[in-house]
């Protein structure tokens, strides 16, 4: 007969093989994430069409995707092509991958001009397991427009952003406009929304704070003539901003203001962008505007050159957004199993030794 020690370590074994099987993750950390739109089987076009969160590491390997559901209630997809959308941010606790797009199946005919009140959108996230979920929706704002990105504050709280509406409130209250400017990228820095706009005074705007309802007063931070996604360093001293019509810009924080050091890649127009900044010359990852290339730069200066990562043919796939992966966090189902049968299997040993 085993002893009650034996019963008590093979048990926790068993839960804790448990709790790997359950929470087994789908993102490795530091890896890149890549919005692709398209699944290569057709042309991309004006319909609704199939959405994938593709894995890569830093160095270009593939590893593996994640295919959004494109039927059924929970069903999201993009416009095939409307290069605009697509945009991805992590939620502020770095938990959440956070995209937008059509609450409709993949085929719906001019999915961007659709009504909301027949088209819902709706913003979604993705966990580090993979586990994906239509977080918010609207049936009234980006009606007839497009709607380009998301983002939270990880605790229930979701803006989106787009045409025709702006930067819109779709937490657990009621669907507020904050700002009507029309906005591409919308994100949660430091407890502060910011965003990018292609209309008007173009650039990087901040909404003070994370208002759920009201009518904000954004203020310009960083002058720029075709933005698209944007990065701060954790300092707020230095950022890079995706500029659509060619480059990636770095400004620098000194002197009162910001300014524009030099733009890298010159050349190519870029859209989504992730920068690692822990080490002293920071790691810029970017999607190519064409959709085609997923591309790597050392800033070590002004001269710094770009390197392909990965390609697709922009015709039947297409990199849009782009994040570094969610972190990983412990399922609460599997923190409770495990800790309410070490609870139970040590009170069952208590009471072995006082009898």
């Amino acid at each position: 007969m085993k002893t009650t020690r034996q019963i008590f370590a093979i048990t926790a074994l068993l839960l804790s093989s448990l709790a790997t099987s359950h929470a087994a993750q789908f993102f490795d950390s530091g890896n890149l994430a890549v919005f692709q739109v398209g699944d290569g089987s057709a042309p991309l076009g004006s319909a609704g069409t199939a959405i994938f969160l593709d894995q890569y590491t830093t160095s270009g390997s593939f590893v593996n995707g994640l295919a959004i559901p494109s039927t059924g209630s929970s069903a999201l997809v993009n416009s095939g092509s409307a290069a605009s959308e697509g945009q991805l941010s992590l939620s502020a606790d770095g938990q959440y991958l956070v995209f937008a797009g059509y609450n409709a199946a993949a085929g719906a005919t001019k999915i961007a001009s659709s009504l909301s009140s027949a088209v819902p959108r709706g913003i979604a996230t993705v966990d580090a397991y993979g586990n994906y979920t239509l977080a918010a929706t609207t049936d009234s704002f980006y009606s007839g427009n497009n709607m380009r990105g998301g983002t939270s504050d990880g605790n229930g709280n979701f803006w989106g952003a787009g045409a025709a509406s702006g930067t819109v409130y779709m937490g657990t209250g009621t669907p507020a406009q904050i700002s009507s400017v029309n906005s591409l990228v919308v994100q949660d820095i430091g407890g502060n929304l910011f965003y990018s706009t292609a209309k008007g005074t173009t650039g990087i705007y901040e909404i003070s704070g994370t208002p759920t309802s009201g009518t904000a007063t954004p203020t310009l931070v960083l002058a720029n003539t075709a933005p698209s996604d944007f990065a701060f360093n954790p300092g707020m001293t230095i950022a890079y901003v995706a500029n659509t019509s060619g480059g990636i810009q770095r400004y620098d924080l000194g002197g009162g203001g910001w300014t524009l050091s030099y733009t890298l890649d010159s050349g190519t127009g870029i859209n989504g962008l992730a920068v690692n900044f822990s080490s002293p010359d920071p790691l810029i990852y970017a999607t190519t505007a064409s959709g085609k290339k997923l591309i790597e730069i050392t800033d070590t200066g002004s001269g710094s050159l770009a390197n392909t990562l990965a390609t697709v043919d922009g015709s039947t796939k297409a990199f849009l957004g782009l994040e570094f992966t969610p972190q990983p966090v412990p399922e609460p189902s599997t923190c409770a199993l495990i800790g309410l049968g070490l609870a139970g299997l040590w009170s069952f040993q208590r009471r072995k030794r006082k009898s």
